[in-house]
């Protein structure tokens, strides 16, 4: 399957990667495990659909693709090499969040953002965190635990077209892995 980029796509490629070379002295915003180092980081994977994990939420297939093409287009961009789970240094994970809390308490465990979480702690870690909003996760293959997690928002609307809500997409991936690259950088 290629991935066909039209000229808008081109442009916000470029404005990512002014974004990313201007931005790069900035202090990160994402949620990080300060003791994981993130310069070790060259390559990554996603879940696979038949996976367990991916039953934390229910997502269309369409939605899935949009994501993780997006998901994959920004690694790539950052120099990520896709590889299989088991062999990868960190697996992207993903979630969108809607309306229910139950699926993101469920996701929060399995991502291992909070092990032993009061529900004061549950709400602490979700504060920022709205409807309408994608959630990356970086968990490390050795514990399969979160070492990375940003949130952004997407402001989808009814009425949009498909076509703007991929592009919503993939600006909230680019947004979400920003601060990855600076982590990389300031590891080093």
């Amino acid at each position: 399957m290629s991935y066909r980029r039209s000229p808008l796509q081109i442009i916000f490629s470029w404005l990512f990667l002014c974004l990313l070379i201007t931005g790069c002295s900035s202090q990160p915003s994402a949620q990080y495990n300060a003791d994981y180092d993130f310069v070790d980081i060259s390559s990554y994977s996603l879940f696979p659909r038949h996976h367990e994990f991916n039953d934390v939420q229910r997502l269309s297939d369409f939605q899935r693709n949009r994501i993780e093409l997006a998901i994959e287009h920004a690694m790539d961009e950052l120099a990520f090499s896709y590889t299989e789970q088991d062999e990868a240094d960190v697996v992207v994970s993903y979630f969108l969040v809607q309306t229910s809390l139950q699926e993101l308490k469920n996701y929060n465990r399995k991502v291992k953002a909070c092990l032993i979480c009061t529900e004061k702690e549950q709400r602490s870690l979700n504060r920022k965190i709205r409807t309408d909003m994608l959630i990356i996760d970086l968990i490390s293959t050795s514990n399969m635990r979160s070492v990375y997690r940003q949130s952004s928002p997407l402001k989808m609307k009814p009425k949009n077209t498909s076509d703007e809500n991929r592009q919503l997409i993939i600006e909230a991936v680019q947004e979400s892995l920003l601060d990855l690259s600076r982590l990389r950088a300031n590891s080093k």
